[in-house]
């Protein structure tokens, strides 16, 4: 079965929501001020206290610094999410095990997954993350097998997300803006609800 990773958490209601739908990942976007869903630590710190243990924290970076990826440890979030740029070295000093996010803009743009080295799993995001616009699915059919996970995200729906699925087989989906609040204030308890259950009854 597909996993599934709800993004953008920004309040307590949010996170009630997501300890009642029980997805597999909750991401948490931190240190990216151009974000509206952009929260600080102490706010990760409040949010992580209060989500189900069973559902693996995802922090949500963008070209991180040392320092940075060393609050996130010690915020003992699961996983870390890094999209833009990052040194191999602050990739191999990492103590939080890293999603690498690459953004799909054609084939060259899929290195080979394997070179990415001390990453855990990696995310395929549209050429603009955070736009809720996809890419073109298809160009993911030549991917090289790998052991990583491998996140589908960028404009996925829950009009969408069963295709996706079928059409590209992930590890897992990601979703941010596609269960938005039409107001960005929070996530919408329906559209979460609707999206985990079609991407776990797709085929």
């Amino acid at each position: 079965m597909t996993k599934v990773k709800i993004c953008g958490l920004k309040n307590p209601t949010d996170i009630k929501c997501i300890n009642t739908l029980s997805p597999d990942f909750a991401g948490i976007v931190m240190f990216f001020e151009k974000s509206h869903r952009n929260i600080s630590v102490q706010t990760a710190q409040e949010l992580l206290a209060l989500l189900d243990k069973n559902i693996k924290s995802v922090a949500v970076t963008v070209s991180p610094t040392e320092e940075q990826l060393e609050q996130i440890y010690n915020l003992r979030f699961d996983y870390v999410q890094i999209h833009g740029n990052i040194t191999d070295e602050v990739l191999k000093n990492s103590k939080t095990p890293i999603i690498r996010a690459i953004n799909v803009s054609g084939t060259d743009s899929l290195t080979d997954l394997d070179n990415y080295k001390n990453v855990k799993g990696i995310l395929f995001d549209s050429a603009v993350p955070g736009s809720g616009k996809s890419f073109d699915w298809t160009l993911l059919k030549k991917l090289p097998k790998t052991d990583k996970m491998l996140f589908l995200a960028g404009g996925l729906t829950a009009d969408n997300v069963a295709a996706a699925i079928c059409q590209v087989h992930p590890y897992a989906v990601d979703v941010s803006s596609g269960v938005e609040l039409s107001d960005k204030s929070g996530k919408d308890f329906e559209l979460v609800r609707t999206f985990i259950e079609n991407a776990r009854n797709s085929k």
